[in-house]
């Protein structure tokens, strides 16, 4: 089987494109803050039901995660991937719980992998976790 390979710099020129919100529904994001409590600049705002704020919600999350961190959560998460880094585990809980959330739920959403949206999502969770731990 062939490894799909898609990283956070595609998936954000897809945005800025607006192809990526023909590949997928708007997402229900809870926007209650599950963040330490501490005040948090890194973090992107919350986004609205709007598609539009959705996708700049996303571009302002991608914009907070480099490229490689980017293709190992994706490995991680959609590749089945084992092994995760300190730096990733860093830039994930640094971008903040939400924007991870949102990005695999949008991506999990589009056609190759919505068939397995549940297993990508306790995946995701997973990940989160690890990092939490790791940190």
């Amino acid at each position: 089987m062939a490894r799909f390979m898609i990283s956070l710099a595609c998936m954000v020129l897809l945005l800025q494109l607006g192809i990526a919100s023909m590949a997928s529904p708007v997402l229900a994001i809870d926007t209650a803050d599950e963040s330490t409590g501490a005040d948090n600049e890194n973090l992107a705002e919350s986004p609205g039901s709007s598609p539009d704020i959705l996708l700049i919600f996303l571009k302002n999350c991608a914009d907070m995660i480099s490229e490689p961190a980017g293709d190992r959560v994706f490995s991680y998460v959609f590749e089945d991937e084992e092994s995760l880094d300190y730096d990733t585990c860093l830039e994930v809980v640094g971008s903040g719980k939400e924007c991870h959330d949102a990005f695999v739920k949008y991506v999990a959403e589009g056609p190759k992998f919505k068939v397995n949206y549940d297993y990508y999502l306790k995946r995701s969770e997973e990940l989160y976790s690890i990092c939490l731990t790791v940190l």
